[in-house]
């Protein structure tokens, strides 16, 4: 772990970039998710990795500080806030202070705006990490261009999985495209865990694929998070092959 990233941990607070009092860290991924990332950059060894959402740069402190640095090695990240509102700036000054700035390209637009522009320059990426704004078009819409440059055999994970537009999207993902859960970090709520263990009952699901009732359940209770892999707060997805769906294609999610 590198010296900033443990000062952060340690204290749970960051450094103002004027030098006045130091800031009560929130907004930021838990360690074990920290770590849990490192181990997917480990895996993949990206050359180029993205992300979308710095705030105070603490999942990109734990993603560079796993990156094995070589010619060419980048780190794209997406805020347009990152000098305005709350994070003033933190977060980039915070990957500086580490030792990333050679590596590390700040993109100061909406995600909806410098994506397209990333996939229109030719960008190709090996490892993205989703935690930028949490509705579920804005989501969609981040995993829609980043698919786009993922290369085959890359993997993008997303944050807050738990919140129902995020999970919405990986169920999305898992059930129309090609791509596989290859990790999961974080535990289930109670009552989604309760849920989980009777849906896993052998009468239950063969109920509930019984003609006239499957007819009028939705796709998450015939097709239950847990049966795709979907589970805890951080979930990551690796790229099968590149999309090769017909144009009318389209499964229940």
């Amino acid at each position: 772990m590198n010296w900033v990233l443990e000062e952060i941990s340690k204290s749970r607070q960051v450094r103002r970039v004027d030098g006045g009092a130091c800031i009560p860290l929130h907004s930021s991924i838990p360690d074990e998710e920290g770590l849990f990332l490192q181990d997917l950059v480990r895996n993949v060894d990206p050359k180029v990795s993205l992300e979308v959402g710095l705030a105070y740069g603490i999942s990109a402190l734990y993603i560079c500080d796993a990156l094995r640095v070589r010619e060419g090695t980048r780190y794209i990240t997406v805020d347009p806030n990152q000098h305005g509102g709350t994070w003033d700036g933190i977060g980039i000054a915070n990957l500086r202070r580490a030792g990333f700035g050679d590596i590390v390209q700040l993109i100061e637009k909406p995600s909806h705006l410098a994506l397209p522009e990333l996939e229109m320059a030719g960008q190709e990426v090996d490892f993205a990490f989703i935690d930028g704004w949490h509705t579920f078009d804005f989501t969609l819409v981040d995993f829609f261009y980043i698919d786009r440059m993922l290369r085959v055999g890359g993997i993008v994970a997303f944050d807050d999985v738990g919140w129902p537009s995020v999970r919405k999207v990986c169920r999305f993902i898992a059930t129309n495209r090609a791509y596989s859960v290859v990790g999961t970090n974080g535990a289930e709520s109670w009552k989604r865990r309760t849920i989980a263990r009777l849906l896993r009952t052998r009468a239950v699901k063969r109920l509930l694929r019984t003609r006239p009732l499957a007819m009028c359940c939705s796709p998450e209770i015939l097709h239950p998070d847990w049966e795709l892999g979907i589970r805890g707060r951080c979930v990551a997805f690796r790229k099968e092959k590149h999309d090769d769906r017909r144009w009318d294609h389209f499964s229940e999610f």
